[in-house]
């Protein structure tokens, strides 16, 4: 699907500066901005790369500032916000702004002069490629372009300082830059010849306005260490290379033309499929971590600040591989967690280097579902039996035995989790330590996926224990979560007296999964009081708006936007288990007409 902005839209500064490009590399870096490359985010840039080391991503070259001279004249055209202005205010040069599979802007000079920029990132390299066409002009140009810094991490802002290192060591067609100790260092090369005028300033304030808008620091200090020049003319092409390591300035082009060729190949085969899907599918793999190390593959769970948590790498997996003709990237996704499984459960997030957070009941069903769906793509039946299967079984028989205080089974075959003071399902948000929607006890998408999993693993192999907890659970599922004031289903259960009868989409999971324990009157009933109370056009909301702590809006101070997280606010992913329930009703029904 191709994106393009007006010029009268790109004018138009309130509009436009919504419109934001997302590249990546496949190792969990990116680049990113508004499409008028003016930040607006302290997690923009054109080059974050994530840094095993300290297992944070970094924001090295925030960006660059180009200005064209033609007759002694001089165009800068970037765009910046400072405090009270925008300066320079580069958008008034742009012509267009298209997107196809990378981000292409045309500034317009005067009456005959055209200028085409475009953005790529190198996959599995911690590099950036920006280039520049001279596609039309009648006069000599002179190119300068001023590279600068931020060299911190994606949730903090620099500022001018004594620690940073301003000296530049020359490098082919460029430079490298050490500015931090125990930091890596940057180059910065073109593909021509040039001249670089090391000239270290700090220049001052600038202003991100989603970071103003949400509560946050916003200003910051950016460090150049010099001006490039090059001399152009019609035709030429110029691309600047930002990367953690050097190459060949004259392979540049050649760099290009490779990525551009990956790029068109992995879209190529989605060519065929109507949109929205061509470009959902085409970009499921900006998600991706998939190098050719198979014990790093994994899924980024957003960006730009999301690294890998095991749930959400679940929930996506088969959208994003699996319906991607992309087998093997989820095999090794999942070979690589099941390594991870540790008393019963998968951890919630993952470090590179130190331990993980170990705070997530529901990863472990998830992981489990995710192999279900796995198998129902591929058929690999022997595979999963022997590989996989093993995996499941550890999980479940550990939930039974109780060796995880967080996450066990009791009597009534209900699988209970946390106390008043954790948070272990998706709705984790918390306020000074105390969560705002405490889901401790056994919480219904938690035993749904608990029965699911059970369900499945007896799909394949024969265990007596393991069927006869199915049937103690069975026999209790519904009288512990049936509510008939609602006609749905409790969102927590802990005792016949202590009940969370609020109306929230967690329930879904109890109808909407190959295996249900809910009868098919009381499935039809459930889907309807979610229809009624939370489906909008833009997701599920994730409570009733009649509930007494629903909150109507998700803004002001982050402690503010907290306490909306799951109180009301609207998730688009539960659109994916709300259209599961519906099919899986439609199928029953479609049974019952057949019988």
């Amino acid at each position: 699907m191709i994106f393009s902005l007006s010029r009268q839209e790109i004018l138009d500064l309130e509009g436009s500066l919504k419109k934001e490009y997302l590249l990546t590399n496949g190792r969990g870096g990116y680049c990113s901005s508004t499409l008028l490359d003016c930040h607006t985010r302290k997690y923009h840039g054109l080059l974050i790369t994530s840094i095993e080391e300290y297992d944070k991503r970094f924001v090295m070259l925030s960006k660059l500032e180009p200005v064209v001279g033609i007759k002694g004249k001089f165009f800068r055209l970037s765009t910046n916000k400072f405090p009270f202005v925008y300066e320079p205010q580069g958008h008034k040069y742009i012509d267009s702004i298209t997107w196809d599979l990378f981000p292409v802007t045309i500034y317009k000079i005067g009456e005959d002069t055209e200028i085409k920029k475009s953005i790529l990132m190198q996959y599995d390299e911690d590099s950036v490629l920006i280039r520049f066409d001279v596609t039309r002009s009648s006069h000599k140009i002179l190119l300068k372009i001023t590279p600068l810094l931020a060299y911190r991490d994606i949730h903090s802002l620099s500022t001018e300082n004594i620690f940073l290192r301003p000296r530049t060591f020359p490098e082919k067609n460029g430079f490298k830059i050490e500015p931090y100790e125990g930091m890596p260092p940057l180059f910065i090369q073109l593909s021509h010849k040039n001249d670089f005028y090391a000239s270290p300033v700090w220049f001052k304030n600038f202003e991100y306005l989603k970071e103003r808008n949400r509560g946050y620091p916003y200003q910051e200090d950016l460090f150049s260490p010099g001006v490039f020049e090059i001399n152009l003319k019609e035709n030429d092409t110029v691309i600047v290379r930002a990367s953690l390591n050097s190459a060949t300035p004259s392979k540049f082009l050649d760099l290009w033309d490779k990525e551009i060729e990956r790029i068109k190949k992995d879209s190529e085969s989605y060519k065929s499929l109507p949109e929205p899907l061509n470009t959902l599918k085409t970009s499921a793999s900006s998600y991706l971590i998939f190098t050719d190390n198979p014990q790093k593959t994994g899924i980024v769970a957003g960006f730009h600040w999301f690294d890998e948590w095991t749930r959400d790498t679940m929930i996506s997996l088969c959208g994003l591989t699996l319906d991607c003709n992309k087998k093997d990237i989820a095999f090794n996704i999942l070979k690589r967690y099941s390594n991870m499984i540790k008393n019963s459960i998968l951890p919630n997030i993952i470090f590179a280097k130190k331990d993980h957070l170990w705070n997530s009941a529901d990863a472990s069903f998830l992981y489990i579902r995710a192999i279900q769906q796995y198998l129902k793509r591929t058929g690999e039946k022997e595979i999963i039996k022997k590989i996989f299967l093993p995996y499941v079984k550890e999980i479940l028989d550990s939930i039974i035995d109780g060796k995880n205080p967080l996450l066990f089974m009791k009597e009534d075959g209900l699988v209970y989790c946390g106390n008043f003071n954790t948070q272990l399902t998706w709705m984790d948000a918390m306020v000074n330590g105390i969560p705002v929607t405490p889901r401790n006890g056994a919480a219904v998408e938690i035993n749904a996926l608990w029965y699911n999993s059970l369900k499945f693993y007896l799909s394949l192999e024969e265990d007596q224990r393991f069927l006869e907890v199915t049937k103690v659970f069975e026999d209790n599922f519904l009288k512990a979560f049936w509510c008939e004031e609602t006609s749905s289903l409790v969102d927590v259960y802990r005792t016949p007296s202590d009940r969370d009868i609020s109306i929230r989409p967690n329930q879904l999971f109890a109808i909407g999964l190959p295996y249900s324990a809910v009868s098919s009157d009381k499935s039809y009933k459930i889907l309807e009081t979610v229809k009624q109370h939370l489906v909008t056009p833009f997701g599920l909301r994730t409570l009733s708006p009649a509930d007494p702590n629903y909150r109507n809006y998700y803004k002001g101070s982050p402690e503010e936007r907290d306490k909306s997280y799951h109180q009301g606010m609207v998730w688009p992913w539960l659109i994916g288990i709300l259209i599961d329930s519906i099919v899986s009703l439609e199928g029953k029904k479609k049974s019952k007409k057949i019988s």
